[in-house]
């Protein structure tokens, strides 16, 4: 069962990042940045944020978040259900004509990107407020003032290795939480624009 489980995951994450990068045309751009602005720019906001967080995450930020993400993650399984008929279609493609056949592909497009990039938002949630849980059962080792701590060569040893691969963790642990945390909201920005863009479309479609 982990073994499938880890392939369904791998597979969601690498179809979301394939739709997130096509229209509901299929085309995607040349652009690297383009491609890959959703990585760049979380890792951006990722990275200020956690050279400014001197002791961790607060209760207050802890609680705030977690429940945000709980009502997400909610906000994101319904709207998975109740959008399962909604966008997409089949037809006879054989029957169709030009203009059918590719606002059959426009529907079949979003819909994947949908469906994709909603479940990828999922997880992220269910992962984050595990990796943020352990500020909570580890909260006095969590909010250690990493900056507080230099690492000076000449003394070396293997209480200093260990204490820089601690700290290490730390600031892993800061910087995880705060990547995904931007990424759900980026992926979140990108469901609601697309979703607009594809229901414009759509009514374009209807007064042709």
């Amino acid at each position: 069962m982990s073994k499938r489980l880890n392939k369904y995951l791998i597979e969601l994450r690498h179809k979301a990042i394939r739709f997130e990068r096509i229209d509901i045309n299929g085309k995607s751009s040349d652009n690297w940045f383009i491609n890959n602005q959703r990585r760049i720019i979380c890792s951006l906001v990722a990275i200020i944020l956690t050279s400014l967080l001197v002791e961790g995450f607060n209760e207050q930020f802890i609680s705030y978040s977690s429940t945000i993400l709980s009502i997400l993650i909610g906000l994101f399984i319904t709207a998975m259900i109740f959008s399962f008929d909604k966008f997409y279609t089949k037809i006879d493609r054989e029957k169709a004509n030009a203009n059918e056949k590719l606002w059959n592909t426009q529907s079949y497009n979003y819909s994947m990107q949908f469906a994709y990039i909603t479940g990828y938002n999922i997880v992220l949630s269910i992962f984050t407020l595990v990796v943020l849980s352990l500020s909570v059962f580890f909260d006095v080792i969590m909010s250690i003032n990493v900056w507080g701590y230099h690492f000076e060569f000449d003394k070396i040893s293997a209480d200093t290795f260990l204490n820089f691969i601690g700290l290490s963790l730390l600031l892993l642990q800061r910087f995880i939480v705060l990547y995904w945390i931007a990424c759900i909201v980026y992926n979140t920005l990108f469901l609601v624009s697309s979703m607009v863009q594809y229901m414009t479309v759509k009514i374009d479609r209807q007064d042709d």
